[in-house]
């Protein structure tokens, strides 16, 4: 069972390639994602991750780890970006537990991504189902 105030860290990086192959799946081929020397030009001074692909670091999580349970999926999501995300950067994202209604079996959690400064670069706040981990605690 999660409860309020649970949390679940995770650490990401995205790469290169991670940002060239979610371009071939999504014909995304803005060159601030995947051409170096452009990117080098702009005033983020280095290519960025693609904001979908960032998400992808969120749901991997709440897919698979947290909470572990096959059957969990997503109710809805919000997301905001704060500071841009590099390529080839470390990243840390605590998860938090901030809501959970036994009676529907969803659990509200929210995602913090910091980099290796401590900066919130992302946020998000995902409802999630799991009559795994949200159901009424057995009595």
């Amino acid at each position: 069972m999660i409860k309020e105030h649970d949390t679940y860290d995770y650490n990401t990086v995205f790469t290169q390639k991670d940002a060239e192959v979610y371009a071939k799946l999504t014909d995304d081929y803005n060159p601030i994602h995947i051409d170096r020397e452009y990117a080098t030009a702009t005033e983020f001074g280095r290519p960025v991750a693609q904001g979908v692909l960032i998400l992808c670091a969120f749901a991997k999580v709440f897919g698979t780890m947290w909470p572990a349970d096959k059957f969990a999926y997503f109710i809805s999501q919000n997301v905001t970006y704060l500071r841009p995300v590099y390529i080839d950067e470390p990243y840390h994202i605590r998860f938090e537990c901030t809501n959970v209604d036994h009676k529907r079996m969803i659990g509200t959690l929210v995602g913090t991504m910091r980099d290796k400064d401590g900066n919130s670069v992302v946020i998000t706040e995902a409802r999630i189902f799991s009559k795994e981990h949200f159901s009424a605690p057995a009595i």
